[in-house]
């Protein structure tokens, strides 16, 4: 392995970006969704305006080993929070197609595509007028403009600006595909979002990825303002934004408004991560200033660990990339091994298995009610980032059998004083995974992990 630390963690990062053939087969997934809402059987057809994709698809920060999918439909009526429309369509889907596990939460549907996709549907009001093109950049800058001023007029700008914030969505896509050709921020953003599955922030936390996203966009541009592009000294700005005190995060950009337009009372809020289209949304708000102290923890753990790997480096030991990206807190300490009186993992299956190239990314089947999903999400960032991790790390390495380190390095993160014996793939357990990863030899394999929950 390569003693530059800085290259290392750039390699890792461009590996985590997805292959063409996972990016085509969203594509279709993103087709097929399109015909079933303009689907005359469904109810809303007619006042469908547009459906697009946004979130990390659409701004190419994506990682190839948790892919989701972010898909808003523009609605020509309707007000928030579009309960209605969102109940239809939950019915809709369920009774005109495969897709599992539909639940409505809050102001969006869920759902998982071909076993592996999981989807986020959003309605959001079009204010695109109907004698105007629906596509392109002129579409975009009506939606943006039009909307902006809804929420300008409105006698509540900071609520309306962030109910009304996925309306603004498509203009959100624009600033970071802009500031990721210029600034080269995409490399960071995956390898912020890898960080982000190793590390567990209990309940649910609305736009983690997006804030990993714009923080890394500032830590880009402070490197680069500095004349330097080092993959290292970027990563390590992230940290350190994060890794402060949590009052001192002060990140806006003046793209798409002007400094006067941010209220006086909005510029004095810490933490402030200030919607780069919205002035009146600042993203660390609510549930999210705690989250943001809890990850604050974390970022000074990775810091250190980051100066160790720089100093072994420096002395020519090898850098071990599975200790910088050391999940936190371990496994045992997650938070469903550890509450009193619930239902924990058990019985738990590792093996890895030859595989056939059909699987792209992970794949999750649980038996209804096993298992939370929060849970369900914490258990898939911890798993599936430390089987890529140690898959890629072992390869850079030059290791002779990948797999079975893959699967030995899982069996000890779950249980390190368990003495393990073959068993069954464990298909009747209450939750299984399938994880694919490539061996030394660039073959297929896929890693499963079952285990009931008692």
């Amino acid at each position: 392995m390569s003693r530059d630390l800085a290259s290392n963690l750039k390699h890792m990062a461009d590996d985590l970006a997805p292959s063409d053939t996972l990016t085509s087969k969203v594509k279709r997934i993103i087709d097929r969704l399109t015909l079933r809402l303009h689907d005359a059987r469904f109810k809303w057809h007619h006042l469908i305006n547009r459906a697009v994709p946004l979130g990390s698809f659409a701004k190419k920060t994506s990682l190839r080993i948790m892919m989701d999918l972010d898909l808003v439909v523009y609605l020509n009526e309707g007000e928030y929070p579009y309960e209605q429309f969102l109940n239809d369509l939950d019915d809709y889907l369920t009774m005109h197609d495969s897709y599992e596990d539909c639940v409505v939460r809050g102001i969006n549907l869920t759902f998982v595509a071909e076993g592996t996709l999981h989807v986020d549907l959003l309605p959001a009001r079009n204010m695109v007028p109907r004698n105007e093109e629906s596509q392109g950049q002129r579409a975009r800058k009506l939606q943006y403009d039009n909307m902006m001023r809804y929420i300008k007029n409105s006698p509540n700008p900071f609520d309306e600006g962030w109910k009304n914030s996925t309306g603004l969505s498509e203009t959100a896509v624009e600033f970071v595909k802009r500031k990721n050709e210029k600034f080269h921020a995409g490399t960071l953003a995956r390898l912020a979002k890898l960080w982000n599955k190793t590390v567990c922030v209990e309940e649910f936390h609305s736009g983690r990825s997006t804030i990993m996203e714009y923080i890394s966009i500032r830590a880009a541009e402070i490197e680069q303002r500095n004349g330097r592009e080092n993959t290292l000294k970027a990563f390590r700005r992230f940290l350190s934004i994060i890794g402060c005190q949590e009052e001192k995060i002060n990140i806006f950009w003046t793209d798409y408004y002007k400094d006067s337009e941010i209220d006086d009372r909005m510029k004095r809020t810490r933490p402030l991560l200030l919607d780069p289209t919205n002035p009146f949304n600042n993203i660390l708000r609510g549930k999210n200033k705690g989250y943001m102290e809890q990850m604050e923890k974390f970022a000074r753990v990775t810091l250190g660990r980051l100066d160790e790997a720089e100093c072994q480096a420096l002395r020519g030991g090898d850098i071990d990339m599975i200790a910088i990206f050391q999940h936190q807190p371990s496994w045992m300490n997650l938070p469903l091994n550890s509450r009193p009186s619930a239902k924990k993992p058990r019985n738990f299956y590792v093996g890895v298995h030859d595989g056939d190239g059909g699987l792209l990314m992970p794949k999750t089947v649980k038996k209804s009610g096993a298992l939370m999903d929060t849970d369900r999400e914490i258990v898939e960032s911890f798993l599936f980032s430390f089987t890529d991790i140690t898959a890629t790390s072992s390869k850079k390495k030059g290791e002779r059998n990948v797999a079975e380190r893959v699967q030995r390095d899982v069996q000890k993160m779950i249980a390190p004083d368990t003495s393990w014996s073959p068993g069954g793939e464990g298909s009747n357990k209450d939750a299984r995974m399938e994880i694919p990863f490539k061996d030394e030899n660039g073959r297929d394999k896929v890693l499963k992990v079952s285990f009931d929950m008692a």
